[in-house]
């Protein structure tokens, strides 16, 4: 049995305040199948993106800039002649990304109309010879989320279990939740779900558990899990792991649950996503090409038989990975040790926990493309704040998690994910290369450089926006620019966690903030050192790319400081010796 780590232990409470006794509930005979997965009501208003208006607004504008910068930028035969060290320095660079944006593409599509299509027809012929999944659990989370919210995405899953077939055993729905407005909402979905069964089902209606946990969502996970051991499933059986603001689009568990009859056998999947929006046109456009952009890598990874993350708003497992009592607690609680700050426990990235305890033990992982789920975000107050939120989260955890997987070493993970964490961290340096030519090259008055790197970065990331094109099948205008301030922010953000992993916080679940070290040793000593090491990083980086491109002409004008000083008698011997006086073109000699 895998207990927890010493480190875990002395940093992680022992969750106590849980609600174990949960209530059950079974919905009446009378059904009625629920429509769709569609919003309405007071869902509105809400949306997939930005409407044509705005997006033809924002295409002229892009064209506009783009003429500007033509202009500013001058010819290439002048780029060539007289700015060669910008050239050579970006391009060696650009070669490099381009490099691993064309293998990761090529990856992707092998995955996706390649491999994954074999997987497909082997786990149907595997359904066929062993039978379907025998036993289903939905284990859902929710903070006083929203009544429709709610709505929506518990008829999504109660529509998605009623139609699954051959199981064995009644399937279980345990939901932790925040507060009393959550349990009522859910009895309410359950209580209208009335859906019509042609066929007599001995296992219907599911088994419906609500527990109580407030402290967060990584103790809430773990009050679930403690209540789905207690149940004792198989081992073969399947566990739905997702946030209750996530609904299963109509098919979804059809999709999945088959993976989990192949061989080698299969320790979780997660699945594709989309997402709704209530705010801001531009958000909904970034969280598009977010998802688009996602897909591509996943598709990449998963052609190694493993994954970088499995994702927390929907991600499913063997039922024998989540009965674990070692993956339990690394869910519960997860501390990451850091050289200046020492041991720190986790807010959030739960779905990093589960996959670095998978990937630690060589457990085979892959990706769904075919099964889709819809995320919805409710963005309330600024939108901006919203999203460089979300980035100090997403690109924080990918960050914290990142060292101590790419220490499992590449026989373990596998060459090309491994490679692929190792590129994340060289990513957040190399992004910022272009950022600081530009910014050098505005203060040296040389604008045709800052207008022809943004030139070519408007154009390079149209290849990346055709990706989210491609994903979501619909052309968008904002992906450019958003998918340039993103890699920026993204950037910025994770050099930051560099130096400062322990401050966390997540503003969309109760605005939750942990710190564990605030109370250690020397804890103002370590923030400053922290503070020094990023302005220092900051520094260095704009220095070393002001070397390399010219900028900052040391390397240049270097032989003036360092040549050698001449001998000082041979000096002293040319000084004394008198000139000869130079007679005058006017004297005659002899005079």
């Amino acid at each position: 049995m895998n207990k927890m780590s010493e480190g875990q232990s002395k940093h992680c409470q022992q969750h106590g305040g849980g609600s174990r006794s949960g209530e059950h509930s079974h919905p009446g005979a009378a059904w009625r199948l629920a429509s769709g997965n569609r919003l309405a009501g007071p869902a509105g208003p809400w949306c997939a993106g930005a409407s044509w208006g705005r997006q033809l607004a924002v295409l002229v504008l892009l064209a506009c800039l783009a003429a500007v910068l033509v202009g500013l930028a001058g010819n290439m035969q002048s780029w060539a002649l007289h700015r060669g060290e910008v050239l050579i320095t970006l391009g060696g660079i650009a070669c490099w990304r381009w490099g691993w944006f064309v293998l990761q593409n090529l990856r992707a599509m092998a995955y996706r109309y390649w491999a994954f299509p074999r997987l497909r027809r082997a786990a149907e012929r595997a359904v066929a010879r062993y039978g379907p999944v025998p036993e289903v659990t939905i284990l859902a989370t929710t903070y006083h989320e929203k009544r429709w919210i709610t709505d929506a995405v518990f008829t999504s899953i109660l529509t998605e279990l009623s139609g699954l077939p051959g199981l064995a055993r009644r399937p279980r729905l345990i939901v932790v939740t925040g507060g009393d407005d959550d349990d009522r909402n859910i009895r309410e979905v359950f209580a209208r779900f009335q859906p019509q069964v042609t066929v007599e089902r001995s296992w219907w209606p599911p088994e419906l558990t609500l527990l109580r946990e407030g402290r967060g969502k990584r103790p809430a996970l773990g009050l679930g899990m403690e209540s789905v051991a207690a149940g004792h499933p198989r081992d073969e059986g399947v566990v739905v792991v997702m946030d209750a603001d996530t609904l299963l689009q109509p098919g979804a568990l059809l999709k999945v649950l088959p993976l989990f009859r192949l061989s080698p056998p299969v320790a979780a999947v997660t699945t594709n996503e989309t997402g709704w929006v209530r705010g801001p046109a531009w958000f909904a456009e970034w969280i598009a090409l977010r998802f688009g952009l996602r897909h591509r890598s996943m598709c990449s990874v998963s052609l190694s038989g493993n994954l970088l993350c499995l994702t927390g708003r929907l991600s499913a497992f063997r039922s024998s990975v989540i009965t674990d009592p070692g993956f339990r607690a690394q869910v519960e609680c997860d501390v990451i040790d850091h050289w200046l700050w020492g041991p720190f426990e986790m807010l959030s990235g739960d779905d990093k926990s589960t996959w670095y305890w998978l990937a630690a033990r060589g457990q085979r992982m892959l990706y769904v493309p075919d099964a889709m789920a819809t995320t919805i975000e409710v963005v309330q107050g600024s939108g901006v704040t919203r999203a460089l939120a979300n980035i100090r989260r997403w690109s924080g955890n990918s960050l914290r998690h990142s060292w101590r997987a790419i220490k499992l070493g590449p026989r373990k993970l596998g060459w090309f994910p491994w490679w692929s964490l190792l590129d994340q961290r060289l990513t957040m340096w190399t992004v910022l290369f272009g950022p600081a030519v530009a910014v050098l090259a505005i203060a040296a008055g040389r604008y045709e450089i800052a207008a022809g790197y943004l030139l070519w970065v408007l154009c390079s990331r149209l290849c990346h926006a055709a990706i989210a094109w491609r994903q979501g099948r619909r052309f968008s205008a904002y992906y450019v620019p958003l998918q340039v301030l993103s890699d920026w922010a993204v950037a910025l953000t994770k050099l930051w966690v560099l130096f400062h992993p322990a401050k966390q916080n997540w503003l969309n679940r109760g605005g939750r903030t942990l710190d564990t070290t605030r109370g250690s040793d020397f804890h103002a000593m370590r923030t400053g050192l922290a503070h020094y090491l990023y302005g220092f990083s900051c520094a260095a980086l704009v220095i070393i790319v002001g070397l390399l491109v010219g900028f900052l002409p040391l390397l240049r004008e270097a032989r003036l400081f360092l040549r050698s000083s001449p001998d000082p008698q041979a000096m002293e011997a040319t000084t004394s010796q008198p000139k000869p006086l130079e007679s005058s073109p006017h004297e005659q000699p002899g005079h």
